[in-house]
Order: structure tokens, then C-alpha cells, then sequence
């Protein structure tokens, strides 16, 4: 496969090409009736976890899905999960919440720091006196993508998580691949972050986007 390049397609005709060491970070469908332009987001049961599974399954992949989801269909059955971080976010809609879980490769909180939550504290002020700060969480507060355009995909990442997770996750040179890459947010800032990347999208509308990243 083609470094730093979409890919427009299915991505199960391209699983034998993954490369071992490649990093498989993705928001996949959720199958939960989303009005995606080309992909049934409507599968049964079976279907959809033969789909994640056949995806992911063994490895080093961080996938962003609802928590149900991430328990029923997933727990224990991609490789061995390594970290969960939740994500949360202010919504009306039904969920206000997704998990974000590392599964056969764990990432390094330390490498991103956050203010301190109790800058009183005298240990904590003698600490940012020293310019130490925190490190992140399991659990990041960011806004979802609002006011998406009709023409655009109907529930792209926000930049700012799919940062942190690179970061935390992986170092620059190393190989990104999504497999569902939608308008292509990973691949993009995967580019930022001077790491290799590989998108592959279904969708004739969301490629034909990704591909000018």
C-alpha cells in the first residue's frame, strides 16, 4: 500500500496489505442508522462485529465507539485492551459520551500536559513553581464538530481529540492507518504530526474530501 495517500474503497479488499507495525486508528460506523451517502449503517449483529473484528482484531488499533458497543461487541475479543479514556462532551443529543479504547498497544499520557485541577494545593503550586504539569487524564473534555455542513460527513472526529491520541500514542515517522477515514480527520492531522498515513473511504463524496487533506 501506498504511503501517505486515500484510498478510495472497501477496506476489507486491503487487510492483507496492512502493514504489522502500522498503528489502526479509526472512528468506525456505529451502526446506528447514521445517513452515510454509500455504507448501510444497518447491519445484524453478526455482520457488524465481523466487520469490526475482521478489521481490528489482533492489531495495534485505538477505536473511538460508543460504550455499549466498545463492552457487548468488542470486549476481550480484539486482543487485549491496554487503555480506556473517555470521552465527553457537552450534547442534546443521546449520548454524551464514547469511549476511546487502545487494544494490543498502550499510549503514554505523560507525553501531553494539562493545568492542574488544584493550582492551591501546596504540593501542586510547588510543583507548577517548578513548571511541571499534569498529565492528561482518562477522560477528555472535548466539544463535538458542530454545524456540519450537509455536504460533509455527518459526525467527523474534532481535531483535537484525534491529537491527543496520536500523540499519546505513536512517534513521528510511524504509519497511521484508517480504515473508515470519512473526510479524512486522522489522515490530516496524522500529516500534521510529521507520521505517515493511510485512508480508505467507501464513500465517493467523503473521498473525493479526504483526498485534498
Amino acid at each position: 500500500m501506498k504511503e501517505n495517500t486515500i484510498i478510495k474503497g472497501n477496506c476489507l479488499d486491503f487487510l492483507n496489505e496492512f502493514p504489522t507495525d502500522a498503528f489502526i486508528i479509526s472512528d468506525p460506523p456505529y451502526n446506528q442508522k447514521y445517513h452515510y451517502s454509500e455504507y448501510k449503517d444497518n447491519l445484524n449483529n453478526d455482520e457488524y462485529f465481523n466487520l469490526l473484528y475482521n478489521v481490528f482484531n489482533k492489531r495495534k488499533s485505538v477505536i473511538v465507539h460508543y460504550p455499549e458497543e466498545t463492552i457487548n461487541l468488542m470486549g476481550g475479543k480484539l486482543g487485549k485492551c491496554e487503555q480506556v479514556v473517555s470521552w465527553i462532551y457537552n450534547s442534546n443529543t443521546a449520548k454524551q459520551s464514547r469511549l476511546i479504547t487502545w487494544w494490543n498497544c498502550k499510549p503514554d499520557l505523560r507525553k501531553i500536559g494539562q493545568d492542574y485541577k488544584n493550582p492551591t494545593d501546596k504540593r501542586i503550586a510547588k510543583r507548577i513553581a517548578e513548571g511541571k504539569r499534569a498529565r492528561l487524564y482518562d477522560w477528555w473534555e472535548i466539544n463535538q464538530v458542530k454545524n456540519v455542513s450537509k455536504k460533509q460527513h455527518p459526525c467527523p472526529l474534532p481535531e483535537e481529540l484525534v491529537r491527543r491520541i496520536i500523540l499519546t500514542t505513536t512517534n513521528e515517522g510511524d504509519l497511521i492507518i484508517d480504515p473508515f477515514c470519512g473526510v479524512g480527520t486522522v489522515c490530516k492531522v496524522a500529516k500534521q504530526l510529521n507520521r505517515k498515513y493511510i485512508g480508505i473511504e467507501l464513500c465517493e463524496e467523503y473521498y473525493n474530501i479526504a483526498k485534498n487533506i
